[in-house]
């Protein structure tokens, strides 16, 4: 079996003027981004690999993650926006030995993968928020949801002392 944590990314700037790519998370963005991280790992989610958007916002979520999980991180470009349940599924089988994978991308695709996925219905991701999968099987409407974290769980979990 495999936890899928399905994470979106921080709040980032506006515009950028390199264009979408390059945007880059806001100061406050970083802060509750790195907030959140430390509320994944808080909440026992230890992730063995942090998959990401290539996108810059992304890119540095995911970093946030993963020094607080203290795993390594890998650009993935079928996290770029537009992300569906089969990418991710892909993303799980690529990935046998981890038991547990985060993968941090883009709305809405993150609604609509998490829907194929549990068969759960459409899910809101507020910014930077987390749902936990139980893969055991890797097909669509085959795996189990474990929880939704919005920002301020992970939050209020990166605050609470051990």
């Amino acid at each position: 079996m495999t936890t899928l944590v399905l994470m979106r990314h921080g709040v980032a700037e506006e515009d950028h003027p390199e264009g979408d790519t390059a945007r880059r998370l806001t100061p406050e963005g970083l802060e509750r981004a790195g907030l959140a991280a430390q509320g994944l790992v808080a909440l026992g989610m230890r992730p063995d690999l942090v998959l990401t958007s290539p996108l810059v916002r992304c890119r540095q979520t995911a970093e946030l993650v993963a020094g607080a999980a203290g795993c390594p991180v890998e650009d993935d470009p079928r996290l770029a926006p537009g992300t569906s349940a089969s990418d991710l599924l892909d993303l799980v089988l690529e990935h046998p030995d981890a038991a547990t994978i985060v993968a941090c991308t883009h709305q809405p695709g993150l609604t609509y993968a998490l829907a194929d996925l549990t068969g759960c219905g459409h899910v809101g991701f507020k910014r930077p928020g987390a749902a936990v999968i139980e893969i055991e099987a890797p097909r669509l409407g085959a795996g189990r949801l474990v929880a939704v974290l919005p920002p301020r769980i992970l939050r209020a979990a990166a605050m609470t002392p051990p």
